[in-house]
């Protein structure tokens, strides 16, 4: 078992140099969840089940180092994991986790995300139908369905790319079901990778910079984490906290106090918007009525969170969030 302490010297042999290792994928994620924290367990499994006997290599950076992390060890002795400490940031933990991938693609997933056993077929496929894209992601189906409570923590976040989303070329991918060509990580400052989620960081400047960015509704994951609304309340608060804590220089006063303000009619905002664009989704339409008093409490920590944010800045918002 290689862990961090053992590995950190071979980051730059492993990625930088951009050598054919042979390796086709390298799947990298980050072991956060303090709720249904087992259910890598079925992540994993599902990648050991591939069509074609195809395994990749799997990373996970790990910064729970519980019984699960034990479990790991004994189940799946090639996942190679990084002891991560306990207050490490998730974009920090996916970056040294792609670091160590020794990959043709890096594929980014979640420690609560399965994929289906034709994951890894369907990205060749794509990268296949567009040699010039340097990131491919799918949309994200809902794998947690017993409750209003399921269908509305899933809806918040994700209803925009579940399916069907639009193919073709883009500037928003899903962040959990997304595949680079790693040498594309030999041109990025390592700054922006470990500044914040790669949704607003990286994908934007691979935007900016003119390059191919391609959306694939069949390419499929889905999403499987049971949140308490204690927990998912926390979380929407803390990732609009950090969101908002990070858009003006601690220094800009005014426009910070104009956003806090502006942020009460953020949730109105946010039910309109979602509305809007949910009920073009029959995938889940049929969910809208019952998860409706969920997501409206939703919208107003969310507004809340953000206020929070531009008046007081992030603090230890990103190292929060799972």
């Amino acid at each position: 078992m290689n862990n961090n302490n053992d590995n950190n010297d071979r980051n730059s042999t492993n990625s930088s140099d951009g050598a054919d290792t042979g390796i086709e994928y390298s799947v990298v994620a980050g072991r956060v969840s303090t709720e249904d924290g087992d259910r890598i367990l079925e992540t994993l499994a599902s990648l050991h089940d591939q069509e074609d006997a195809v395994v990749p290599e799997i990373i996970l950076a790990d910064r729970l180092k519980d019984d699960i992390s034990d479990r790991i060890r004994r189940e799946y002795p090639d996942v190679r994991i990084i002891d991560c400490p306990a207050d490490m940031d998730l974009p920090t933990m996916r970056t040294l986790a792609m670091q160590q991938a020794s990959g043709r693609y890096v594929l980014v997933t979640e420690d609560h995300c399965v994929p289906p056993r034709d994951w890894l077929r369907k990205f060749t496929a794509a990268f296949a139908r567009h040699p010039d894209a340097v990131a491919i992601a799918g949309s994200v189906v809902n794998g947690v369905t017993d409750t209003a409570l399921d269908w509305a923590t899933f809806l918040c976040e994700y209803a925009p790319m579940s399916p069907p989303i639009a193919n073709g070329p883009t500037a928003n991918l899903a962040g959990m079901n997304v595949a680079y060509r790693r040498e594309i990580f030999n041109e990025v400052d390592e700054q922006v990778l470990k500044s914040g989620f790669w949704e607003t960081t990286l994908h934007p400047l691979l935007h900016k910079q003119g390059r191919l960015l391609i959306a694939d509704n069949d390419i499929q994951i889905f999403h499987c984490k049971k949140f308490s609304l204690r927990l998912f309340l926390r979380q929407r608060f803390v990732y609009s906290r950090y969101y908002a804590g990070l858009r003006f220089p601690a220094g800009a006063r005014v426009q910070r106090y104009l956003y806090a303000a502006a942020s009460l009619v953020l949730p109105p905002l946010l039910v309109f918007r979602f509305f809007r664009n949910a009920r073009q989704k029959a995938s889940v339409r049929k969910h809208l009525t019952a998860a409706t008093p969920y997501l409206l409490l939703f919208y107003l920590v969310w507004g809340v969170g953000e206020a929070w944010g531009y008046l007081f800045g992030p603090r230890d918002a990103l190292q929060e969030i799972e």
